[in-house]
């Protein structure tokens, strides 16, 4: 009994005996070598496996339960094999003969099938004429007439042929469409001729794509180059045009800049003149300042003054060297600020700090009262002007400088007495000389009575220099006693206008909020810590008369009486107002100049 086994053909599933698989297998084999030298070799064995799988199907839907060895043999009989087309014609026609004899059709029938390549809409009408040997454009015109005369019935007939037929795809189908027999002859016939058809194609449509790139579509992209070439060049034309005004305004406005500074240099001399004898050690320093500021300043000046006279005269030629020497210049300045601002943060590398105790008597009752000592600037007695910078927080004489950085703090005594210490900081190229400039800061306190009076500020001696130097009272007082201050006190000593930054041990922030608000403040040690009491609103200035004497040899100002009490509104004593206070400035200079902390 022989095997029964299934095979994949072309698609389909094909139950095959065993012998009958062997001999397909062999024919198949036959018809490969035979193609693999031809044109679409491929394309004609895919095509020759269909047109056999489907004459498999037809016989096993007319019944049969498998393909045998005599269907294997029909098969081949009505295909043909490869020794056929190397023999002639009589003789293939006698084979062609016995193959009928055997069950083969010599006239094979025509089947219906769409054409795929005579369609127009659907290729129903072309199947139409392969079937019927006419014309498809006889179908075309006798569908459109139908559908006009039927008001449309007759599309119903030919959406029904579109759907049932199929396509003509294969190569069998093909020949069955057009009742030619399908055999190995025809079917490599009918391949090779849709590989020359397709290859005609791209040919002309290679043709057309070159004709067309060398005469219209040559004219279209050099128009299309046109149009781009010159929209970029007008682009370009804007941006440079953008550019160029952008940079002659940024240069208008820097050169405004630069001389708005220069002017401002110039005007405030009278002030940076005083300053350099305060900052400056050496005559060397003073030369590298006013160098290094005129290079620096001066250079971007002239460089801008000469761009923009270039741009407005519309001279594009150049003068030799001007750029190199102007750009010489300039880091030349810029090596100068280098040197000053070394040598400054070498005069400031250390810090001192000289403690000492002020010889407080003490008050009569509880109450120790705070007050700032009065003082304004106006002509000394020689008859030199005396003017203040910084809001009169650093204010120069001819031989006195005077600079208001005093801090306050008020701290709980440890027995049962007040006491007051003075802590006088400065900065110095080393300890020794930190030491000096700290000892050289001069600072009286002055007591009368139960008011401590505190000066606005402390001297300078005539060839000190500034180093940075900082001033801090610390008010002790005992458990059960009062402090007092008034309003001045706040407004001149506080420390909220101050940084914060740690100098000499002791922060200047006291953690107390005796200066939060405007008014007089009693501050009251209780066991339970410092109680702080704020009068808003009163402002007492008053202060005990002072003895000229008394402080001249300090620093040179004018005592008066407290002037007579005004409306707050009235009262620039008491009306607030936003100082750019010396130890602001000071602090820059500070970072700038003294960076390392001592």
């Amino acid at each position: 009994m022989k095997k029964i086994i299934n095979i994949n053909l072309s698609g389909r599933l094909i139950p095959i005996e065993d012998s009958a698989y062997e001999v397909l297998r062999q024919y198949l084999d036959s018809l490969k070598r035979y193609f693999a030298k031809e044109e679409g070799g491929d394309e004609i064995v895919l095509d020759i496996e269909s047109r056999i799988a489907e004459l498999f199907q037809d016989k096993l839907k007319a019944g049969a339960h498998c393909i045998t060895d005599s269907d294997v043999e029909t098969v081949k009989h009505s295909m043909g094999t490869p020794e056929q087309f190397d023999e002639e014609a009589p003789k293939d026609q006698q084979q062609q003969s016995a193959g009928a004899a055997t069950g083969a059709d010599p006239r094979p029938k025509k089947r219906y099938y769409r054409d795929p390549e005579n369609k127009v809409l659907s290729g129903v009408c072309g199947g139409l004429g392969a079937y019927f040997n006419l014309d498809p454009v006889i179908f075309r015109i006798v569908f459109v007439l139908a559908i006009l005369g039927s008001f449309g019935a007759m599309a119903v007939v030919y959406v029904v042929l579109w759907i049932s037929a199929p396509y003509a795809d294969s190569a069998a189908e093909k020949l069955e469409m057009r009742g030619e027999k399908v055999d190995l002859n025809n079917i490599k016939a009918t391949v090779q001729e849709e590989i020359h058809s397709v290859k005609n194609q791209f040919n002309k449509a290679g043709n057309d794509i070159r004709n067309f790139s060398q005469g219209r579509g040559k004219q279209i992209g050099n128009d299309i180059e046109r149009f781009f070439l010159g929209m970029a060049q007008g682009l370009g034309k804007v941006i440079v045009f953008v550019t160029k005004s952008f940079f002659i305004f940024f240069s208008v406005v820097m050169l405004f800049c630069l001389v708005v500074v220069g002017i401002t240099l110039i005007v405030s001399s009278a002030a940076i003149v005083p300053l350099q004898h305060l900052i400056f050690s050496s005559s060397i320093q003073v030369i590298l300042f006013w160098l290094s500021t005129g290079l620096l300043i001066g250079i971007p000046v002239l460089a801008l003054i000469i761009f923009i006279v270039r741009k407005a005269t519309g001279s594009k030629s150049a003068v030799r060297f001007v750029g190199p020497t102007l750009g010489f210049l300039w880091i030349v300045g810029l090596i100068m600020a280098g040197l000053l601002a070394n040598s400054l943060v070498r005069e400031g590398r250390r810090s001192a700090t000289i403690k000492e105790t002020f010889a407080l008597a003490q008050p009569k009752g509880k109450t120790l009262t705070v007050k700032v000592a009065p003082s304004d600037f106006a002509y000394n007695d020689d008859g030199d002007f005396e003017f203040g910078i910084f809001d009169e927080d650093l204010r120069i004489t001819s031989d006195t400088t005077v600079i208001n950085d005093i801090r306050l703090r008020v701290e709980q005594s440890t027995n049962d007495s007040f006491a007051v210490q003075v802590l006088r900081y400065s900065k110095g190229r080393n300890i020794d000389a930190a030491t000096n400039n700290a000892k050289e800061i001069l600072f009286n306190l002055q007591q009368q009575d139960s008011v401590l009076l505190i000066p606005h500020g402390f001297g300078l001696a005539p060839d000190a220099k500034y180093r940075v130097q900082r001033v801090i009272v610390i008010l002790r007082v005992p458990k059960g006693k009062n402090l007092e201050m008034d309003n001045d006190v706040r407004r001149t000593f506080s420390h909220r206008f101050i940084n914060g930054a740690r100098y000499t041990g002791y922060d200047f922030y006291d953690n107390n909020d005796w200066d939060s608000d405007n008014g007089n403040t009693k501050v009251t040690v209780t066991p339970d810590g410092m109680k702080v009491e704020k009068e808003k609103g009163s402002n007492d200035s008053s202060a005990p008369t002072q003895d000229k004497d008394s402080l001249e040899k300090h620093y040179q100002y004018h005592s008066s009486y407290a002037e007579p009490e005004m409306p707050a509104e009235e009262n620039p004593k008491i009306c607030e107002k936003k100082k750019t206070t010396v130890s602001g400035f000071f602090n820059l200079v500070d970072a700038l100049s003294f960076p390392i902390r001592g």
